[in-house]
């Protein structure tokens, strides 16, 4: 495996579980049904990391597709490219949907989670909004497959074939129906001595 193939699986994994990691702590630390209560008709949310670890989740999705669109030359697994393969390009645009989704459901779970107010339901109760269980689980688990899907990309386009060919350069004699095709010769041009033309001929010079 190539160094470039080493270094771009190695950044990509990173941002992956760094943005993985505080998706899965933002679940961990969410505000939950327990931890809200009422008063003076208003619900009263406690301090909690979510909000910013939601967001800091999704910033790293982004920038973890943006290289990985960057590295692949805007797209190296797009139709246009005659190295991509069919595969390259599914996993990269499952890679593509995981980031948006992974990115929605963040950011949708942080500004849940410190949603002031309430309201009073079809019961005369009144109820305040909190984060459903999962949501920035399942945004965390998107943002580490958006990474998987990018690695995988990027491993399953083909390689570049370089093949070098060198053929030499031939002289042909000047003659009828040679074929250059079909008969290849090799001569070397040699001198002539005098002594070797015949007296009858007539040698021309200018």
């Amino acid at each position: 495996m190539e160094s470039k193939t080493i270094g771009f699986c190695a950044v990509v994994a990173v941002l992956g579980i760094i943005s993985a990691a505080t998706g899965f702590t933002g679940e961990f630390t969410r505000v939950k049904d327990s931890d809200v209560y009422i008063e003076d008709n208003s619900c009263v949310y406690p301090s909690s990391p979510a909000l910013a670890l939601g967001v800091i989740s999704a910033l790293f999705a982004i920038i973890t597709q943006i290289y990985i669109s960057v590295t692949f030359g805007c797209c190296r697994c797009c139709g246009n490219n005659t190295n991509s393969t069919p595969i390259s390009k599914l996993l990269s645009v499952l890679s593509w949907v995981a980031t948006v989704v992974a990115v929605i459901l963040l950011l949708a779970a942080a500004g849940l989670n410190n949603k002031e107010g309430g309201q009073v339901d079809s019961y005369g109760y009144f109820t305040c909004y909190v984060v459903k269980p999962g949501i920035f689980a399942a945004g965390a688990l998107l943002a580490l497959l958006s990474a998987v899907f990018g690695i995988a990309a990027f491993v399953t386009v083909a390689p570049l074939a370089t093949q070098t060919t060198t053929n030499p350069a031939v002289a042909y004699p000047i003659g009828a129906n040679i074929d250059p095709e079909k008969n290849t010769f090799s001569f070397s041009s040699t001198a002539i001595p005098p002594s070797a033309i015949p007296s009858s001929t007539t040698i021309l010079t200018k």
